[in-house]
């Protein structure tokens, strides 16, 4: 018998959408970063995340309010992807009877200190009890910035594949919490990611950016969502990976594999993007002109083959599936 674990996260995410019936309101429906639905003054974004204890956080590694900004900024960070706006975000909790309050008090801090940064506000929610662990389930609204909003489909043969900021730190401040290593900058880009929102904003107002993906299960896995949703390929080209300094010296430290980490580390939430190729050069400068973080093109798409390789090549590792 078939089991989840066979046909992982998104084969399932892809059974449900087909017994999944749509509706009038539906614009976009399951399999982008967000849902878009029509309402009566416009379009809404509508996206979640779940965070549960012991897959996605430990209280033992984790400040609790920072639990809770990570909760916010993942889901957050699906506004990001497709250019929106964020409103606000509905939170439901569910934990033992036992768990203490200030520990809660604490998670919600966080919490309503990553949305109030990306000018949202935490409104709701549901309470409910478990036997064991914290879990947070995180819902975000948003609309679109200036009448235009991005999706994973649009990635064009000769469009290039370009990155918001640094790739690779979160994957490697997990590993350095895992391990006991003394790594600050790392372990904060894990704990305390930042949703790209207004970089998004700006990137979906140009006409030259034809898709976007945030970056949350690795740079591999999702191009590889861009150029399935294109129904194109991207290479992507290790040789313009640069890592920042902080992971550079990590992995010098430790003897580990920085590309690696940039390829197949996840939860960096930054953006990743196609652009055409014509007019990347003048986009990626103003870019850089308004915001200080960093981009950079990293790959392109084609219509020779479908799929992602790295360096022309298939690769040796993909990132992060639930279930596998």
């Amino acid at each position: 018998m078939e089991t989840i674990g066979d046909i992982g996260e998104f084969g399932l995410i892809e059974r449900i959408a087909r017994v999944t019936p749509s509706a009038s309101c539906v614009v976009e429906g399951i399999g982008d970063d967000c849902a878009v639905v029509r309402a009566a003054n416009g379009l809404l974004l509508v996206s979640c995340d779940l965070f549960l204890e012991g897959i996605h956080f430990s209280l033992e590694t984790a400040r609790p309010r920072d639990i809770g900004w990570k909760a916010a900024a993942s889901a957050l960070s699906d506004i990001a992807a497709m250019g929106g706006r964020p409103l606000c975000c509905v939170v439901s909790l569910a934990c033992p009877a036992d768990c203490e309050v200030a520990v809660l008090e604490s998670v919600y801090a966080g919490l309503v200190e990553a949305a109030a940064c990306c000018e949202a506000a935490v409104v709701g929610g549901d309470t409910a009890r478990t036997a064991e662990r914290i879990l947070l389930d995180v819902t975000a609204i948003g609309e679109p910035a200036a009448g235009r909003y991005l999706t994973r489909k649009g990635a064009q043969p000769g469009d290039l594949l370009a990155v918001t900021g640094r790739l690779g730190l979160a994957a490697a401040g997990l590993c350095a919490l895992e391990h006991a290593h003394d790594a600050p900058e790392l372990t904060r880009a894990h704990h305390r990611p930042t949703p790209r929102i207004k970089e998004g904003q700006w990137l979906a107002a140009r006409p030259d950016v034809h898709a976007m993906i945030d970056i949350s299960d690795g740079l591999v896995q999702d191009a590889g969502h861009l150029a399935e949703a294109g129904e194109v390929g991207v290479d992507i080209d290790p040789a313009l990976l640069r890592p920042a300094p902080a992971l550079a010296r990590y992995c010098d430290e430790h003897s580990r594999d920085p590309v690696s980490f940039m390829l197949s580390g996840g939860e960096d939430y930054e953006l990743a993007f196609a652009i055409s190729m014509q007019s990347a050069g003048e986009i990626l400068e103003a870019f850089r002109a308004e915001f200080h973080t960093g981009i950079a093109t990293v790959g392109a798409f084609t219509g020779a083959w479908p799929g992602v390789r790295v360096g022309g090549k298939p690769p040796s590792q993909s990132g992060f599936d639930h279930f596998r």
